[in-house]
């Protein structure tokens, strides 16, 4: 019975942190309401809300949960980011995961991170996970600094 109901606790990162700036025709997209949706336990996921700051910038911190690992399970998580500027939602975020760990997302920790809401198609990154993303940035830091 401890092969379905058992399981070793872990601590999975359901998103990892993000820090950027959101611009708008390439200026500051100051006070954009940004909305973080993530899912792991249910359809119905989890909202977090935040703000960019004068210059557009933005900070979105790690976000966790402690699950049962089962070796007939795999964890699946979600992610959905959204941004109402001028009264326009933007989806500039969107991918799911199945790595627990920190920026698993990439594969690394993204640095200089700019979000243009007006660019007209999202790219994607396959490399670690399904995400596409208005956003762009410089390099990618990997957890061992390289």
């Amino acid at each position: 019975m401890s092969l379905f109901f058992g399981g070793e606790k872990k601590e999975a990162v359901l998103f990892s942190p993000l820090e950027g700036k959101i611009t708008f025709e390439g200026k500051p997209a100051a006070g954009a309401k940004i909305k973080l949706w993530f899912a792991w336990k249910d359809k119905e996921g989890e909202s977090e809300y935040f703000t960019t700051d004068n210059q557009g910038y933005f900070s979105i911190p790690i976000k966790t949960a402690v699950y049962k690992q089962t070796p007939l399970a795999q964890i699946s998580i979600g992610q959905m980011i959204t941004v109402d500027f001028n009264g326009k939602e933007y989806l500039i975020w969107r991918g799911g995961k199945s790595s627990t760990h920190l920026y698993g997302e990439l594969g690394g920790q993204p640095q200089n991170v700019t979000c243009e809401l007006t660019t007209e198609e999202m790219d994607a990154h396959l490399e670690n996970a399904l995400i596409e993303t208005l956003c762009k940035w410089d390099q990618l830091i990997k957890k061992d600094g390289k």
